[in-house]
């Protein structure tokens, strides 16, 4: 399956190109994450029940994880009454995350999906849900 990389609008800027993890695992159910740090934070789309869901996404991603676990040789920086712990039982560092999106709604974060194999203006999130079951039923 190729990348899928997510479009959408956020605080009235426009959002490229911002990686999607879990997409098509949760009924279009997508949620901005905002990394701060340094001069331009790093945004995921992450599609999850809740909010707290999309962070246990995110903290289980071999490839985005660091971004907000606490390596072992820091533990001894977060008192042990104040961690935060994902379902991996890794210690998160929550100081520099946002999660975006309207709570209750079918689509958190209204966005495109875009990919190789996607059409080229993009499907929304519940979209390609039913779209890759349908490529799924049509692979012999």
């Amino acid at each position: 399956m190729c990348e899928i990389k997510a479009s959408g609008k956020f605080k009235g800027q426009a959002l490229k190109d911002i990686p999607v993890l879990n997409p098509g695992d949760w009924f279009g159910k997508t949620w901005l994450i905002e990394i701060e740090g340094g001069f331009c934070p790093q945004f995921l789309a992450v599609e999850a029940d809740s909010p707290s869901d999309a962070l246990d996404e995110l903290a289980s991603n071999e490839k985005f994880a660091h971004l907000f676990t606490v390596p072992d040789e820091n533990l001894a920086d977060y008192p042990e009454d104040e961690r935060h712990y994902g379902q991996s039982g890794r210690v998160l560092d929550l100081d520099h995350v946002l999660v975006h999106g309207q709570e209750g709604s079918k689509c958190p974060f209204p966005c495109l999906y875009h990919g190789d194999s996607l059409p080229e203006v993009g499907l929304t999130p519940d979209a390609y849900g039913h779209w890759r079951e349908l490529c799924a039923d049509q692979t012999p």
